[in-house]
């Protein structure tokens, strides 16, 4: 990776005034946000369903479904990481759930289904982290945000719980849901991989029955190592060609040179990219 030492200097832009460069940065470069597409055939959740009529004691019942989605990243490094932010994630049950909670012949049961849901992040744009990644490549998220979306139906049966009737419900409507994940990340051959559980527990009602959700994800994510985005020229080589190219972008206001991502080009943007193009790219 190479590495550079730069004099104190003055920049002066027409549009900008003066910016104040930095004799020497150190930091690893940072804001290259990574899409990882998760695998279906390796990644899973499980989800169990709690029902506690009132009077009545709780039944559970418990089903499986493979995962699809994404999960957006942050390294500080793309070639031995130390640290893991989470941008976004969106994790999408590839086929519907059924539940059938059983009181016995005298009370009766209710039969529930999922349809469509998914889990999403739910601060997108607001990272969570950064946690470090140990020197095995572990990694422990304790709480991160995240929302149901998706539809449920319901029909009780017998003597009681026919008086539950038949109808929907929303998952939205069961708010943000407190999770945690924790797991192991690896680059090999230019390829990221994430393997990693989530677990997740949340409260809602459905019809005046208090509903409780729960459910662990076993996932595994991949995607590419980011091209070198301070080799604005794409020669291949970071130099004074890229800095200058990169200088003309930011004072003409160009979108290629928002680096932070926020939709705006400003003094952060110009940091983040010195801070990146002093230490090179692998």
């Amino acid at each position: 990776m190479f590495q550079r030492t730069r004099p104190i200097r003055t920049c002066f832009s027409a549009a900008r005034g003066p910016i104040l460069l930095l004799a020497v940065v150190t930091t690893a470069a940072t804001g290259q946000v990574v899409d990882l597409a998760v695998q279906n055939n390796q990644s899973d959740v499980n989800i169990q369903i709690c029902l506690t009529p009132p009077g009545l004691s709780t039944r559970c019942d418990s089903d499986a479904s493979p995962v699809s989605g994404s999960i957006s990243i942050e390294l500080d490094n793309y070639v031995n990481p130390s640290t893991i932010s989470i941008h976004d994630f969106t994790l999408g049950l590839d086929r519907n759930l059924s539940f059938t909670m059983d009181w016995g012949f005298f009370i009766g049961s209710v039969d529930i289904q999922l349809v469509n849901a998914v889990v999403h992040y739910a601060t997108p744009g607001v990272p969570t982290g950064p946690v470090v990644i140990d020197n095995a490549g572990n990694f422990d998220f304790p709480i991160i945000a995240a929302n149901f979306t998706g539809t449920g139906a319901f029909q009780g049966h017998g003597p009681i719980m026919g008086s539950v009737g038949s109808g929907t419900f929303n998952l939205a409507d069961f708010g943000t849901n407190y999770s945690a994940i924790a797991g192991a990340i690896s680059i090999a051959n230019d390829l990221i991989t994430l393997s990693g559980a989530q677990s997740f527990a949340n409260t809602g009602d459905i019809n005046g029955v208090t509903t409780t959700l729960t459910g662990d994800a076993t996932l595994l994510a991949t995607g590419s190592v980011p091209s070198c985005r301070v080799d604005i020229n794409g020669d291949g080589i970071v130099n004074t060609q890229d800095f200058l190219a990169y200088l003309n972008l930011w004072t003409a206001g160009d979108m290629q040179a928002d680096f932070t991502g926020d939709g705006l080009v400003n003094t952060q943007d110009f940091l983040l990219f010195l801070n990146e193009w002093t230490v090179g790219c692998p």
